[in-house]
């Protein structure tokens, strides 16, 4: 018997999941959290009336505040992309490929910025660059006048800070790309008389354009649709955006859900467009950095530019962490007017959100919650369905995998009205497992994508191996599979951890008394409590989440040490 036939006798055999009610569970579920939403917020706009799709869409885009918003939406996630692209390629550009000194210490710290809060960056920045009461604004008028004021209640602002803290998404999809180049390519156009940045230009970024521009469109992607970030900075000098119109749409009294929905549609075209656009472009195309040949990774001589790059990491870093020290400063202030004071050093802002604000600790023990149980439900769900499309020959499947992928259009915000517009009337909406459930939603695509990409690691022979021993598709996958990306599923898991307790979009609309999440309640206490309170709860929800995930990546490293001895 052929290895092909057994295969296909293993796969189609013997097996639990190819039971019709299985993959029938399945379909209902994506269906209930996922298509019924979407089709609620589509017939929003008109039920109950006689009013047309189009009349709805005519009418709230008429409005000059609607069209103005639109267009600071697509300015301010295009120059994010712009900062973000420049940063996150020049800097895998340096650590992948060039003998910049110092690699080794700047990879890790580039990638700072995504285990932190947007929302806290933007508390940040708004310490130091506010209009009147912001530090580096403070000292810039005393020596050069008033007129040297920086804005970050602007456009340009909230780009800055968006394409700060969106740079590592891009630097990481782009340092992959270019870890893996064959560096003959590179050595070719140098030994035909290209310089560094000709060969950098010409051979080394068009070989990296894929990664590069899934990355961009990505960022742009989740610019379009964030909401925090904006509604920090943007409130105080009157930027709106999509985002912020469809938050007060649902949250003013009477709420008007036609308009939230209308505005949502508009956001979830735009996005949905976006990301056809990088399918249509992509198909087809063939990008081939790996070849069979072996080859030993070479690096591009700098010379003298070696410490600018240095240079250039180093002030991305500062520009990262300062605002962070500023905020510290901040946070140990018992009145804040610009300046530091050594009189007026306080720890009383730190007793008070341990110990005095309710709206803390219900945040903290709730994000901790709804991150820790809905990762690990998450983590198990799409290792599932990961296994479902790549371990077995259920029929229908490829549906699944198109539904897992409907999220990715949706951002969070139009996915937080469209989980208020379905689940309002029933017993989930107020609890923090709607929270939950729409978190789980909203990132599943990244979910499914990375659990795909670790099963289809695995070679079949060894499953197929252990089905021709005797074990059926469970055993198989339980004891050989699974075990072998176990690795993976954790770093998944640490993932989907991260995104969540700094997820704000879709819990800002859903979320009600008692079930507010950490960035909530930041939020929430920036509306009534001066910046030394707000300061000291983004400094401890900061050190938080990098403390879980020092520990949990430590703990997964001590875990697999174990397996690996056990196994010897």
């Amino acid at each position: 018997m052929t290895a092909s036939l057994w295969s296909s006798r293993v796969m189609l055999s013997g097996d639990v999941l190819r039971r019709g009610p299985a993959i029938a569970i399945i379909y209902v579920t994506l269906a209930v959290v996922i298509l019924y939403p979407v089709v609620i917020i589509f017939t929003e706009p008109f039920s109950g009336t006689d009013i047309s799709l189009t009349t709805s869409f005519i009418r709230v885009f008429s409005d000059s505040e609607v069209i103005r918003a639109l267009g600071n939406t697509f300015l301010i996630s295009l120059v994010s992309v712009i900062i973000a692209a420049f940063i996150g390629v020049a800097l895998a550009w340096l650590v992948a490929r060039t003998d910049m000194p110092g690699k080794g210490f700047f990879d890790p710290l580039n990638m700072i910025p995504f285990y932190l809060s947007s929302i806290v960056g933007a508390l940040s920045w708004q310490v130091i660059l506010a209009p009147r009461t912001g530090l580096l604004n403070v000292f810039l008028s005393d020596i050069l006048g008033p007129q040297a004021i920086l804005n970050i209640y602007s456009v340009g602002g909230i780009s800055f800070v968006l394409g700060l803290f969106y740079a590592p998404y891009i630097y990481l999809f782009t340092l992959g790309s270019l870890q893996s180049m064959d560096p003959s390519l590179e050595e070719a156009a140098r030994m035909s008389g290209a310089s560094v940045l000709r060969t950098a230009f010409r051979v080394t970024l068009p070989l990296s354009a894929p990664a590069i521009f899934s990355a961009s469109l990505l960022v742009f992607v989740t610019c379009a649709g964030i909401f925090g970030v904006p509604l920090v900075l943007g409130a105080p000098g009157r930027v709106d955006t999509l985002s912020t119109l469809i938050f007060r749409a649902v949250g003013d009294y009477p709420a008007d859900y036609g308009e939230a929905a209308v505005l949502s549609l508009a956001l979830f075209a735009f996005t949905a467009s976006l990301i056809a656009l990088q399918l249509y472009l992509l198909r087809g195309k063939a990008f081939i950095t790996v070849t069979g040949k072996a080859y030993r990774p070479g690096l591009l001589k700098l010379g003298g530019w070696r410490w600018a790059g240095f240079a250039l990491n180093s002030v991305y870093l500062l520009l990262v962490l300062a605002p962070l020290l500023a905020l510290l400063l901040v946070s140990l202030q018992n009145t804040w007017t610009g300046v530091f004071e050594w009189g007026r050093m306080t720890l009383e802002n730190y007793r008070k959100v341990l110990f005095l604000e309710d709206v803390a600790r219900r945040g903290l023990f709730n994000s901790l919650f709804i991150s820790v149980i809905g990762a690990t439900i998450a983590v198990a769900f799409c290792g599932l369905l990961a296994l479902i499309l790549h371990r077995t020959r259920l029929p229908m499947r490829r549906g699944i995998a198109f539904l897992a992928m409907v999220p990715v259009a949706l951002p969070g915000i139009v996915l937080g009205v469209a989980f208020l517009m379905a689940f309002i009337s029933t017993p989930l909406y107020g609890t923090i497992w709607l929270i939950m459930i729409a978190y789980i939603v909203h990132y599943l695509p990244t979910g499914v994508r990375n659990m795909e990409s670790l099963v289809q690691a695995v070679s079949r022979e060894l499953d197929e191996s252990a089905r021709m021993s005797g074990a059926n598709w469970r055993q198989a996958m339980m004891r050989i599979v699974i075990p072998l990306i176990a690795p993976g599923m954790v770093s998944t898991w640490i993932l989907l951890f991260v995104t969540f307790i700094r997820e704000v979009s879709a819990s800002m609309i859903l979320y009600t008394y008692g079930t507010e999440t950490m960035t909530m309640a930041l939020i929430q206490i920036m509306e009534y409590e001066p910046y030394g309170v707000s300061g000291a709860f983004g400094i401890l929800q900061t050190v938080l989440l990098l403390l879980c995930v020092v520990l949990i990546r430590w703990l997964a490293k001590l875990d697999f040490s174990r397996s690996r001895l056990l196994a010897v």
